[in-house]
């Protein structure tokens, strides 16, 4: 009986969420065991509501960052690269062109900086399990809504997506103004 009323909520959720916008880039700061044991699941929790872009983010050993298609949904996989790292690398990269002579310091503008990113897109929406600020994506991040759930992923399940979604659609969305 509690499933079916589970089933029922979650359906009503859903409705009620997709009659509004969604987020077009979510991202979410997730452990390994997310990786391994929820994201396939997640993924298809994003293409059912129409989101286009997913960002996973994670400590790892390793420093890598990948971009691939998930049917109609783009995934960026981000480990162990964070913020800092990453706008260091596109200002080296910038002046690099400078020193080449193929760019003026005058030219180099937050469009410029955008343009050495690897991630472009800037995440609507953050989720992150724990209470600590993540470190990934800080120049795309600087607009995003943080949502913070109180559950680690291995418990995360697809209402708690759909609360995450409903909340984002509650705030005021005023870009640092």
């Amino acid at each position: 009986m509690m499933h079916f009323i589970r089933k029922l909520y979650e359906r009503k959720l859903e409705k009620d969420i997709l009659s509004r916008k969604i987020p077009k880039h979510i991202m979410v700061v997730a452990d390994e065991d997310f990786i391994r044991n929820g994201l396939n699941k997640f993924l298809k929790w994003c293409e059912r509501v129409g989101l286009e872009e997913v960002t996973v983010c994670f400590k790892g050993r390793k420093r890598r960052v990948e971009s691939k298609d998930f049917g109609r949904l783009k995934l960026n996989m981000i480990e162990g690269y964070e913020g800092r790292e990453e706008i260091a690398d596109a200002v080296r990269e910038i002046a690099r062109l400078v020193v080449r002579g193929k760019m003026e310091p005058e030219d180099v503008s937050e469009s410029e900086v955008e343009k050495y990113l690897k991630v472009k897109n800037p995440p609507d929406l953050i989720v992150k399990a724990g209470s600590e600020i993540p470190e990934f994506l800080i120049w795309q991040s600087i607009y995003s809504e943080l949502f913070f759930i109180d559950i680690d992923w291995r418990n995360f399940r697809y209402v708690d997506f759909l609360r995450c979604l409903r909340d984002f659609q509650r705030r005021e969305r005023r870009y640092g103004r």
